[in-house]
């Protein structure tokens, strides 16, 4: 047990002052088995290098001295994640209200909006909640 608590420590020791897992390097890991899985299909032999590059570079960023680097590297691709994820959680919201809602886009902010269905065919005047800009559409 002894010699368990010594390497423990020794990797805490280490591991001081580096950036350690996130999660970029945790995509970069999950990708990097993924490609490696896909190689084994023979036209995409050369695809193994590439799952190489990946695990490098997750190994790179987790034992990196630069955190304020890292970071930012971090912070672009959260920023990137949240914008893709949006896009199908918003297009997923729009194909389970389509009997009773309609989306529409605000011209000054491009907010998302999403307005009840009516019975009848008429232009109604929507406030969007975000800018206050008022514009005018079909809702049927």
């Amino acid at each position: 047990m002894k010699w368990y608590q010594n390497l423990a420590y020794k990797l805490v020791k280490f591991m001081q002052g580096r950036y350690g897992p996130d999660e970029l390097s945790r995509f970069l890991s999950i990708s990097a088995i993924i490609v490696m899985i896909l190689s084994y299909i023979k036209p995409l032999r050369l695809v193994s290098i590439l799952s190489l590059v990946l695990i490098g570079l997750s190994i790179f960023r987790t034992l990196s001295k630069n955190i304020y680097k890292r970071r930012t590297e971090r912070d672009k691709y959260l920023k990137i994640k949240f914008k893709v994820k949006d896009f199908f959680t918003l297009n997923k919201n729009k194909f389970r209200d389509i009997k009773s809602y309609r989306y529409y886009k605000c011209p000054n902010c491009k907010a998302n909006l999403r307005i009840p269905k009516q019975n009848k065919k008429k232009k109604i005047m929507i406030t969007c909640p975000k800018c206050k800009n008022q514009f005018t559409r079909k809702v049927n």
